[in-house]
């Protein structure tokens, strides 16, 4: 899929971003879910079928790390950069009438509305002052 985006096809792509990213969300919920569990049981220590059912919960976040990692391929087909998953916030590599810029998007926003200068992804986001190309 495209590697370079301008601000009107990062927001066309948006609705897609956010199936994934509201997948991520909810798999990152449970699975954080499951290791507060996981970490209950084992302060707990109660011998009768304590190893099995961290055996289990082990299994299922492993399925948890396995899913997020699928979704985070995902973006990355994409050409997008998962900066970090919570919030998630994405980093998309974008084009404006002056050059290259990154895009940036966080679960929850309705569009690409922030942005970086390319080289500065490091400093804090700051609102887009671009129209669309």
């Amino acid at each position: 899929m495209k590697r370079i985006y301008t601000l009107a096809e990062a927001n066309q792509i948006l609705p897609l971003v956010r199936v994934i990213a509201r997948e991520f969300s909810e798999r990152r919920s449970l699975r954080r879910s499951m290791r507060k569990e996981r970490d209950l049981l084992e302060e707990a220590q109660t011998p009768e079928g304590l190893r099995s059912e961290l055996a289990e919960l082990d299994a299922r976040i492993a399925e948890q790390d396995e899913a997020l990692a699928r979704c985070r391929r995902e973006f990355e087909d994409m050409g997008m950069h998962v900066l970090q998953t919570q919030p998630l916030t994405l980093h998309i590599r974008g084009q404006n009438k002056t050059g290259e810029v990154v895009f940036c998007w966080e679960e929850g926003e309705k569009a690409v509305s922030h942005g970086h200068e390319r080289g500065r992804e490091e400093d804090a986001r700051r609102p887009l002052r671009l129209k669309s190309a």
